[in-house]
């Protein structure tokens, strides 16, 4: 595809002298770039020739403005304002006509492909269909700054002062409309045509391929599984509007004073010292678009306890249905923090010079420097950390999702008209039982962080010296999510009960009466109350009759794979899937299935027997400030200035870092209700790197004029020999850290893992790995689970040393999520391979007359061409060796990707003409 790209970047700077002590100045960049189609985002025509394709554009401007004032030769005082935005908007170019023009003549809609052994691009989605569900959907948005503040100069004998107050606002918009349905194609199960897609029909089809082939059927016949549509809410009438523009506004605010005192105690000692004190004023909204949520509709039918929380994994109702009210303009999200003092404190000292060996150490006069200090500092979390959780409130868009009971064909226009819906939002709302909801502790605290430094420096000639020192922060008070809809299976027996079904399933098989959990009767089996109360809607007291216990759900496959002795899943049953809830499983199982809950609610069970809000089966999420960071660090450099044609900086750290998240590029927290929270060593990108060693290099050649080497050249000799410069960059680090998570090591302790966790190549059948061939072999024989063998496993037993399910015939975790080690190790953190790379910068400048200069050069990017490997975490399984997901195979372990920007040798050559 053609690709048209624009981009203007203007600049401009005025200085003007007001008068001879006043001088003002301003500065303006703008950036206005421009493209179309947008292929960073997928939004090319997904054919040749179609009419979908959406172009990215925006306008960056930054502006300053000041004045400095010289009121004395001791006294200056500078004033300034600024300002900042960078409106940016996706797809301006669509329109509701590109969905009903060219080749494609969707009917305006967005038809959505679906997967036929893979997914399929859809003619209006984007090419590749990696962002179909929103491919008919322009959105813009922009975040602004804007800056005033006045700082003072004092200086005054020995002290140099200062001092300033600035006051800073933040704003926020941002644009988003669905400009026409999506429709998805499947066949219904009311179709007659599903009768075909049978082994009968197929012979020798797997599932897989029975459903890609219902999928293509659906597809060529035009059979409509769904039509999804919305409203969003207007913000000048606050009315739902169809496939409207829905708007998002807030503001924060922030003032600061700080004083600062640079003491010259004597001429060899400084001291610096201050005080800092903000308020960052709380989230507003600007407008009305938004649903509010305080602890009360956070907790639902559980109610809200003495101690302001939940009252979690009691089950029984004690407070209401959720029900959002609209959060008006101008009110503020949380309690204003005002306690956020900041003091600095920093010392440099010369010592003077010392004799024997504390002198030998020191050196000369003037080469022994030592550093120390303390700060504390405050940060601001970003705009869009409000505006993402209050967008995922009900309220803000209203969905208009239709599933056709009937089959539905495409060609049918009648299909895709307006449904019927209730233009003014009734508030308070009641959010879609798989929604979530979100709020704001109103106590919440202003993140920030200590840091301290100690270090000493030594000369060891006049261009080099060296450093050593000691770096450690401490963060507190950072904001994380906490869901207090937790799984619960503790408090309520269902745990117990769990237990009785494994063991029903194995007395059942022993009794010759099939692999089912239901009590028989049989010797063994026990009445389950709960699952009866769930699967068939009967009462405690009928759950000692055998009789009760019909139905497919004792005897289905994937309910009895959770009951696996040797990785039992308990949660599992929440949504009825191993892996986990999503967004589809919510539906499915104890949680979220409309029978399942409804039997359990006419067989006596509360609506909270598992979380305490079963109305947000998506969370009820409560940002607070729970989350810390811990680093150490010990630093090492070498720096030469530039000097007899060499400049070089070399450094070493070797650090650690803790914290409540799991990774740095996904900052999940392992929080659970039930204990505080514990630090994990921060993994992935780049995440807590232990030792990093890294060179720079910059060599003049010595030839040529006023070189050690042909000094004295004729000019032609001087142009071939002279202007020749190297240049090296080296790093040298270990490897990306990887959490193999909460899992049982058998025949093998931690050392010998962090020990074997190396890179090994099969060059036969070209595959690399990181652990030895017996460990995963056994991993995947002891991830293999069954139900119904009698050794526990679907195939061989494992052997010698191997990774394990957490859970277990002996324990069960005390929850899924937050990974608290009550049977394995919680966390168990390796080292990847060694990341090496070496750049090379070989340049040539020739002087050709006067000012004129001319100059050629060549960067090699990763100049040994040295691989680095991206070492895998998901070791067991597709998503973490802790899992409970069957997709356990020899791919999971298998290296595929490359660390690092260039992951092979490049090579760029440079010409610049200087003048």
């Amino acid at each position: 595809n053609h690709v048209e790209s624009n981009n203007h970047l203007p600049t401009a700077r005025v200085d003007v002298n007001l008068t001879e002590k006043h001088r003002f100045s301003s500065a303006l960049n703008y950036q206005k770039p421009y493209t179309f189609p947008d292929t960073l985002n997928n939004r090319d025509p997904a054919f040749p020739g179609f009419p979908v394709a959406g172009g990215q554009e925006s306008k960056r401007i930054a502006f300053s403005s000041w004045v400095r004032s010289n009121f004395m030769t001791n006294l200056v005082n500078e004033a300034r304002i600024g300002y900042s935005g960078a409106p940016v908007f996706f797809n301006p170019q669509f329109t509701p006509s590109l969905w009903s023009a060219g080749p494609t003549t969707m009917n305006g809609v967005n038809l959505q492909f679906p997967t036929v052994g893979s997914q399929l691009t859809s003619p209006g989605g984007a090419n590749g269909n990696t962002n179909a569900p929103n491919s008919a959907t322009p959105s813009s948005r922009n975040a602004t700054a804007l800056l005033v503040e006045d700082n003072v100069t004092w200086l005054n004998g020995a002290h140099s002062f200062t001092m300033g107050a600035s006051a800073t606002q933040y704003t926020l918009w941002s644009k988003t409309q669905m400009l026409v349905p999506n429709v998805t194609f499947d066949v219904l199960s009311s179709d007659p045509a599903i009768a075909m897609f049978n082994g009968a029909e197929f012979p020798g089809a797997s599932a897989a391929q029975l459903t890609a082939a219902q999928h293509l059927y659906a597809l060529l016949t035009g059979r409509i599984n769904q039509v999804s549509s919305n409203a969003r809410i207007d913000e000048t009438s606050g009315l739902y509007n169809y496939l409207g523009l829905g708007v998002q506004r807030a503001r924060m605010r922030e003032t600061d004073l700080y004083l600062q005192d640079r003491w010259r105690i004597r001429s060899n000692v400084t001291i610096n010292m201050g005080v800092r004190y903000g308020l960052q004023f709380p989230f507003r909204p600007l407008n009305s678009s938004y649903s509010w949520a305080s602890m009360t509709e956070i907790c639902g039918v559980s109610g809200v306890s003495s101690d302001g929380t939940c009252n979690l994994f009691q089950p029984g109702i004690r407070g209401a249905s959720t029900a959002l009210a609209q959060y008006n303009e101008g009110e503020a999200a949380y309690n204003l923090d005002k306690n956020n003092f900041a003091p600095s404190i920093g010392a440099v000292w010369t010592p003077d010079k010392r004799e024997g060996w504390l002198g030998a150490l020191m050196g000369p006069e003037g080469n022994f420097v030592i550093r120390g200090g303390y700060a504390r500092n405050y940060s601001r979390p970003g705009l869009t950390d409000f505006s993402t959780p209050y967008g995922n409130n009900t309220g803000l868009t209203l969905s208009l999702t239709r599933v056709p009971t009937t089959f539905m064909l495409n060609r049918d226009p009648s299909s895709f008209t307006q449904p019927a819906f209730n233009p003014t939002p009734a508030y308070p709302l009641t959010p879609a039982l798989t929604s979530s909801v979100n709020a704001f502790a109103a106590n919440i605290q202003v993140p920030s962080a200590d840091s301290v430094s100690v270090g000493i420096q030594r000369g060891l000639d006049r261009n080099t010296s060296v450093e050593v020192r000691y770096v450690g922060t401490r963060g507190h008070d950072s904001w994380i999510a906490q869901n207090y809809d937790e799984f619960d299976m503790f408090g309520n027996g269902f745990l117990s009960e769990f237990r009785k079904a494994q063991a029903n399933l194995q007395a059942n098989i022993a009794a010759g009466r099939g692999a089912t959990f239901a009590y028989t009767g049989a010797a063994g089996t026990t009445p389950l109350p709960i699952f009866l109360a769930y699967f068939n809607g009967v009462n405690n007291a009928s759950s000692g009759d055998p009789a009760k216990y019909a139905g497919p759900n004792w005897t289905n496959s994937s309910t009895l794979s959770f009951l696996a002795a040797r990785n039992p899943n308990p949660f599992a049953f929440a949504c009825l899937n191993a892996a986990g809830c999503t967004d589809t499983t919510r539906q499915n199982g104890f949680i979220g299935n409309a029978l399942f809950r409804a039997n359990a609610l006419a067989a006596g069970l509360p609506a909270n027997f598992f979380m305490a809000n079963p109305g947000a089966l998506a969370g009820a999420f409560v940002t607070n400030s729970l989350g810390r960071t811990t680093y150490n660090a010990l630093q090492m450099e070498v720096r030469r200035r530039f000097a007899g044609g060499l400049q070089a900086q070399a450094s070493y750290v070797y650090g650690h870092q803790f914290g409540t998240v799991t990774t740095s590029t996904t900052p999940t927290a392992l929080l659970t209700l039930r204990r505080p929270a514990f630090d994990v060593r921060q993994t992935g990108d780049p995440g807590d790197i232990t030792h990093a060693l890294k060179v720079n290099l910059v060599y003049d050649l010595p030839f040529g004029e006023g070189r050690r080497f042909g000094s004295g050249a004729n000019p032609v000799v001087n142009r071939i020999i002279g202007g020749w410069q190297v240049g090296v960059a080296s790093i040298f680090r270990t490897g990306e850290l990887v959490d193999l998570g909460n899992v049982r090591l058998v025949g093998m302790t931690m050392r010998d893992v962090e020990k074997m966790f190396a890179l090994r190549f099969d060059n036969v059948e070209r595959h690399v790995f990181l652990l030895p061939p017996d460990v995963i072999d056994n991993t995947i024989l002891a991830f293999n689970t069954s139900p119904t063998s009698p050794t526990g496993y679907a195939g061989a037993a494992p052997t010698g040393r191997y990774f394990a399910p957490a859970n277990g015939p002996e324990c069960i975790e005390v929850d899924s999520a937050a990974r608290y080690g009550d049977c394995a190790g919680r966390s168990l953190v390796v080292t990847g391979p060694m990341f090496r790379q070496t750049d090379i910068r070989l340049s040539k400048r020739t002087k050709l007359a006067g000012r004129v200069a001319f100059e050629v050069g060549a960067n090699i990017l990763n100049v040994f061409n040295q691989p680095n490997f991206l070492p895998v975490g998901h070791v067991g399984t597709a998503t973490s060796i802790a899992s409970s997901s069957a997709t356990n195979t020899l791919s999971n372990y298998d290296v595929t990707q490359l660390a690092g920007t260039n992951t092979s040798r490049l090579i760029e050559l440079m010409m610049r003409l200087n003048w």
